[in-house]
């Protein structure tokens, strides 16, 4: 709770501080000429679309969907194939949020869309490809196990590149793979089968899965996740990082 006062004081700080500046290159341009007027006021405008797009645009491009606030919160944004998301999707999410404001100030267009669209994006997702997602781990909820896994995910021994019999894993697809699983009952139904069948279909061809029977089958996101597990638990063996891909067992081996 603490924390959450210290950013409402700091936000009230940076806002006071804001107005105030604001005020005085105002009033300092009520006694200059017209064209220093103007460049003052380019100024203002140039600092404010800075601070609304460039903000966005740079950090969630410099750190793959996150910035300061969505780091403190636990949410990032990605691809809709899972993957981490480049200066394309931010700039493009971020300038196509001019649609989600209107009306301005009270972003009711973005709103209604979020609240129609299934997986609940807004214009900007929708045209940049992406979601934003819960990243955090679920410590509580997985026990003593669970915590050690995250702890070894936090120190990087299983985010190395994994070479199998028919390919290789990378090292992004792996800690990919640690995020979903961490906060795959986080999700809605939709979503963790949409996400899950696009992170696993690109590994089914290594590991030995026939990828057309899995798109039909009835517990395919079950299976999915079946496979995420396998390849988890290859990333995070202490043997040298060459394995064999091993098929994942039918349904009906499972009860």
């Amino acid at each position: 709770m603490l924390r959450h006062h210290r950013d409402v004081i700091f936000l009230v700080v940076f806002l006071t501080g804001g107005l105030f500046t604001l005020r005085s290159l105002v009033t300092s341009s009520q006694g200059s000429s017209s064209w220093s007027a103007s460049w003052i006021l380019a100024f203002l405008v140039l600092v404010i679309f800075l601070i609304n797009w460039g903000y966005y645009v740079f950090f969630e491009g410099l750190w793959q969907g996150s910035t300061p606030g969505k780091n403190r919160v636990g949410i990032r944004v990605i691809r809709q194939d899972g993957l981490p998301i480049g200066w394309r999707e931010a700039a493009l999410r971020n300038l196509v949020r001019a649609a989600d404001m209107l009306p301005p100030p009270c972003y009711l267009l973005g709103g209604l869309v979020m609240y129609f669209d299934p997986l609940g994006r807004r214009l900007g997702d929708m045209v940049a490809g992406t979601y934003v997602v819960v990243e955090k781990f679920a410590l509580a909820e997985q026990g003593a196990s669970g915590a050690a896994w995250a702890t070894r995910v936090e120190q990087g021994r299983s985010r190395q590149a994994l070479t199998l019999a028919r390919g290789m894993i990378s090292a992004q697809q792996i800690g990919l793979i640690e995020q979903f699983l961490a906060r795959r009952h986080e999700l809605s139904q939709e979503r963790r089968a949409l996400l899950v069948w696009q992170i696993a279909e690109p590994l089914l061809s290594m590991l030995g899965e026939d990828r057309d029977s899995l798109a039909r089958s009835a517990d395919r996101t079950k299976r999915c996740e079946q496979i995420l597990l396998q390849v988890l638990d290859l990333a995070q063996s202490r043997e040298p990082h060459v394995a064999v891909a091993r098929k994942t067992p039918q349904p009906s081996s499972l009860f």
